[in-house]
């Protein structure tokens, strides 16, 4: 009986592992696309500023 209780933990226990890296990386992709949209906003508002300064 411990056995299938070992089994049973340990397979649950690698299910949520996994989980666990799914999530990371989802929250890690969201930022860096955050961060790319916020990175050509700023290109985008630096070169209009600079277009009409200087042409």
């Amino acid at each position: 009986m411990l056995e299938r209780t070992d089994k049973h933990t340990l397979s649950k226990a690698k299910r949520r592992e996994a989980n666990d890296y799914a999530v990371g990386l989802a929250f890690l992709g969201a930022v860096g696309i955050a961060m790319i949209a916020w990175i050509a906003a700023l290109s985008w508002v630096g070169w209009r500023l600079i277009e009409w300064l200087f042409f």
